[in-house]
């Protein structure tokens, strides 16, 4: 005799293995009678997940036709999970709890594995070894576009002894020129942050900034992801100078020293140091 599974909770985080291998997983945000409203999340790994893994908390976003934008994959199942879904553990749902609506319906979940994800993943693995960056005046390589360099930056995991190892094992098997290319667009997304206002300071401030603590920290920035990063850039938020992500500046320079046992010596364009986007730091001393 079977073994009865229990409802479905809000919270809950039930993982599958794709066709192709690659463990996904959905979050549990809402149950109106037999129905639940899931989210995909952002794992995909070739491991089943563990619950402290933080792509769990955070949704895959995909592309939306109405919108033309990137919009949460958020939807209506029925029923329980079939029998290959494993219950990993419950996650703090916090912002994600209040959501209570999508006009999106995929069917009975006894008979549903988020393909999307997969078809997705390897759609955008083929275009990243398929295009390449091509080298602009000055020795600049062009930046990556924002799809491949922000599902590189999805490798990243914090939760391990070397949170870089996957990113750099993959940078290593591409082209050098893309290789430059990550390098040019990390140095410029960290540029973008190097702002008066997300290091907590406004005109009346005058208190120590450590350059190397707010580099550190807009570092770990963009290890959390492109919607993240995004909604940093747009609210002007504050950033957390206790974050640290120091590892991320030498991923590009690891890579390339792998792949060609030589020293990387690329310099982009768009210096990161603390206080080299001088626009938005003299406007600041200006309102003194």
């Amino acid at each position: 005799m079977s073994k009865k599974k229990n409802k479905p909770m809000p919270g809950q985080i039930y993982a599958a293995e794709l066709p192709n291998k690659y463990w996904c997983a959905l979050g549990v945000i809402s149950v109106v009678g037999n129905s639940y409203l899931v989210y995909t999340t952002a794992y995909y790994d070739l491991v089943p997940p563990e619950i402290e893994d933080a792509r769990l908390s955070h949704f895959y976003y995909s592309y939306d036709l109405y919108t033309n934008g990137l919009m949460p994959t958020i939807y209506w199942i029925d029923g329980k999970p079939r029998e290959d879904y494993k219950l990993i553990g419950e996650v703090d749902l916090k912002e994600k709890s209040d959501i209570k609506e999508s006009n999106t319906y995929r069917g009975i979940w006894k008979s549903f594995l988020p393909i999307h994800l997969m078809k997705d993943k390897e759609k955008l693995a083929e275009n990243v070894y398929k295009e390449e960056p091509t080298v602009l005046e000055d020795d600049y390589s062009e930046e990556l576009d924002e799809m491949t360099f922000w599902s590189l930056i999805d490798l990243i995991d914090m939760n391990q002894e070397d949170p870089m190892e996957v990113l750099i094992c993959h940078l290593e098997k591409m082209s050098i020129q893309t290789i430059y290319a990550f390098e040019e667009t990390l140095s410029h997304k960290l540029f973008l942050l190097d702002r008066p206002e997300h290091a907590g300071f406004d005109s009346e401030s005058e208190e120590y900034l450590s350059p190397d603590a707010f580099l550190y920290a807009r570092c770990a920035v963009i290890t959390e992801g492109q919607h993240y990063f995004d909604q940093v850039v747009k609210a002007a938020a504050e950033i957390d100078l206790e974050w640290d992500a120091e590892e991320l500046l030498e991923v590009a320079s690891e890579a390339y020293s792998r792949k060609t046992e030589e020293t990387f010596e690329y310099v982009s364009r768009f210096d990161y140091e603390t206080y080299s986007n001088t626009s938005a730091w003299e406007k600041r001393n200006n309102q003194k």
